[in-house]
């Protein structure tokens, strides 16, 4: 959630809600959440705001409240990826461990019949993904928060087992590149799909996710650089131009050769282990657009095979030849 206004004492809604759970996540806030800015929220934001370096004012701008949304995610040191190892195999596959909390899934072991891979939509790092997954909450029809019986907003449980990192377009930054992190045992399941409808439960639940960090199309300014949807530049050498446009546009943040190499060894990891069956060769540009025929369990699916209104996973030559390599 963006915050849309500046939060302050005597303030009350949704987004002060919302402050409340945040910071109470984090140990600065131990009263009830009741979505009112009173002295006990004044209190833990001026004691946050010291905790970051920040001024100490109690007033949550958009500063404190990205650096709220973004505390306890580890800063690389000496250019390590700063999580565990959890698996690796003979093929060389590496996963790193970054598990969610138990109440961000469902741990219901459930039989997995399908691979949908994904974009994240944002930078290099997976765990930026992770962390805001963290932060997604159930809302009901007026859009107001959903609050369990303790007053703490209810999670939406959106997400995906696997995320794999990628050189960032801006800076060059290489660490996460091709670096996979597991956040849940790929048997259990989160919503990732993003639908309503009655097929909803059942696709979700039988699949298993795969997000590709990537910002997706670009476009190319007046100044002839290339920019992402959040207005950052790309490098030239990170932007793909497809041989036809895809839902309307040319141009596309590329998938790394580490992405891609890290992503076949996954998949066909998971084919093995969840006796998943694959179609084979099939590959194409055309194979990326919607298609009712893939609303159902069994394969390979991207999500635009099911959404219109999304852009992943696009037909770059590198993620065609990957797939049909499997």
């Amino acid at each position: 959630m963006k915050l849309k206004r500046v939060l302050t004492l005597r303030m009350s809604g949704e987004d002060v809600t919302l402050l409340q759970t945040m910071l109470k996540e984090h140990g600065f806030f131990n009263e009830r959440i009741d979505g009112n800015f009173g002295q006990n929220l004044l209190v833990s934001v001026t004691n946050f705001q010291r905790a970051i370096g920040t001024k100490a004012d109690g007033i949550v701008g958009s500063i404190t409240w990205n650096k709220l949304k973004n505390y306890g995610i580890p800063v690389l040191a000496q250019n390590e990826i700063p999580y565990d190892i959890s698996y690796v195999n003979q093929n060389g596959l590496t996963v790193y461990n970054h598990q969610l909390s138990s109440d961000l899934y469902y741990q219901e072991d459930v039989k997995k019949e399908t691979i949908w891979l994904h974009n994240t939509g944002g930078g290099s790092r997976p765990d930026w993904s992770i962390n805001g997954w963290q932060k997604e909450f159930e809302k009901d029809l007026s859009g107001n928060l959903v609050l369990d019986q303790d007053g703490r907003a209810k999670p939406l449980k959106v997400g995906v087992s696997y995320i794999i990192g990628r050189r960032s377009s801006s800076n060059d930054e290489k660490v996460w590149d091709g670096k996979i992190l597991n956040t849940f045992d790929d048997k259990y399941w989160a919503y990732h799909l993003g639908i309503n409808n009655n097929q909803s439960l059942d696709l979700n639940s039988k699949s298993i996710g795969i997000e590709f960090c990537n910002y997706g199309p670009l476009t190319l300014g007046i100044d002839g650089r290339f920019y992402n949807s959040v207005n950052k530049f790309v490098n030239e050498k990170d932007v793909v131009k497809l041989d036809r446009p895809y839902r309307g546009y040319d141009y596309f943040e590329r998938y790394t050769d580490s992405q891609l190499e890290s992503g076949r060894a996954l998949i066909l990891h998971l084919i093995n282990k969840h006796a998943i069956r694959i179609d084979g060769k099939i590959y194409n540009e055309n194979w990326f657009n919607y298609n009712s025929n893939y609303h159902s369990n069994g394969g390979i699916r991207t999500h635009s095979h099911i959404r219109k209104d999304v852009f992943d996973i696009f037909p770059q030559k590198e993620m065609i030849q990957m797939l049909n390599s499997l």
